[in-house]
């Protein structure tokens, strides 16, 4: 009786010591809950499928079937899941969700590590908040901070301003309160009016979303709307102002007329680029014959350009204004005009000169067609 009753209680110890050593070590608790700092407990709120292993020592929960954790305000759902006692990892896939407040995080898989409440989410992964949108290959999302970096075919949207940057990779740091992306970088703002639209292009770029919407691209910029386009090194683009400022070089090419000076801005309407303002030994250049090398140029410490209809109406030229013009008349060429003034105007119509007006202290010389001596420019 004494040898049944010893060999009893040695196994019941025995099970009962490897039940509860189970419970812990996959941390099945009466709160059905994972980890172990207090209030910010990994929590298993369901799976239809729950099994304990043990793999190289390490032991691991298998969850399978409408899985459902949580901790704190963060709601994880998936098919299946497993995680990892030791590390406290919960490796997930299949339809992944995880959802915070306004935040939605959707991919393939993804791995949540508890500690430090990162989430490395992979497979056509998708961030929603109230109008704005975030996809990528790769996405790492610090919960923590909201930090997130992102690789890979990277699109963001703000619905509220109309505008998307695509990038090849990229960061949203909320606390400095704007996105970075970089690598064939490019933004573009959707004109409802019409289907054509403002494109920035550059290397790197700065997406702000504070009280001042503002994108600034970097490195070999360009921008192009309809058949205008423009380079230079360094642009800002202020969304709620419609204005577009280039710096460093800017230039601006409309099908023939051409546009320098040391800063450019661009005064949009609408979405629809309809001013150009260029400082600092401001020139346009049109040009009449290429065979011929032959061009109109426009002067002035300031040169504006007036599109309408997405064609060049108008180019002024302001203050200490000088111009050099070949006049033409039913097609004939009817000789080059050089004048200065305080302002010149120059309209155009399809795309072609058709009137000068020449406004304050003006000066000017008319050479016919004929002439064969030197031209002095003013």
């Amino acid at each position: 009786m004494k040898s049944f009753i010893t060999e009893f209680n040695l196994k019941y110890v025995f099970y009962s010591s490897l039940f509860v050593f189970t419970l812990i070590a996959f941390g099945y608790l009466r709160e059905n809950s994972y980890g172990s700092t207090p209030g910010s407990r990994l929590e298993l709120i369901h799976a239809d499928v729950s099994r304990g292993v043990v793999e190289n020592d390490i032991p691991l929960r298998i969850l399978e079937g409408n899985v459902h954790a949580r901790q704190d305000s963060l709601e994880i759902f998936c098919q299946r899941a497993i995680y990892n006692e030791l590390e406290k990892i919960l490796n997930l896939s299949g339809n992944v969700r995880m959802y915070r407040g306004k935040d939605t995080l959707l991919a393939a898989e993804a791995r949540y590590f508890e500690a430090s409440k990162i989430a490395i989410a992979e497979g056509d992964v998708k961030i929603f908040r109230p109008r704005q949108t975030m996809r990528s290959d790769f996405m790492e999302y610090h919960y923590n901070t909201d930090k997130i970096l992102a690789t890979g075919n990277l699109y963001m949207n703000d619905q509220e301003n109309s505008v998307s940057v695509t990038a090849k990779k990229g960061e949203y740091l909320p606390e400095s309160g704007l996105s970075y992306v970089q690598e064939e970088a490019h933004l573009w703002r959707i004109d409802t009016t019409s289907s054509d639209t403002v494109h920035i292009y550059g290397e790197k770029m700065e997406y702000h979303f504070t009280d001042q919407r503002k994108a600034i691209a970097r490195d070999s910029v360009k921008i192009k709307q309809g058949k205008l386009i423009a380079f230079c090194d360094s642009a800002i683009y202020l969304i709620d102002e419609d204005l577009i400022y280039l710096k460093s070089n800017p230039r601006a090419l409309q099908e023939n007329n051409k546009m320098i000076g040391k800063e450019m801005q661009m005064v949009l309407v609408d979405q629809e680029i309809r001013e150009i303002h260029v400082q600092g030994n401001a020139e346009a250049i049109s040009i009449v014959d290429t065979f011929f090398q032959k061009e109109n140029k426009l002067e002035g410490r300031e040169i504006v350009m007036y599109i309408e209809d997405r064609q060049l109406s108008e180019i002024h030229a302001i203050s200490n204004a000088r111009s050099y013009y070949h006049l033409k008349e039913n097609e004939e060429n009817k000789g080059i005009n050089v004048a200065s003034a305080d302002t010149i105007k120059a309209f155009i119509v399809k795309n072609e000169l058709d009137s000068i007006a020449v406004i304050g202290g003006a000066q000017g010389t008319y050479y016919p067609q004929d002439y064969k001596g030197k031209i002095v420019r003013e």
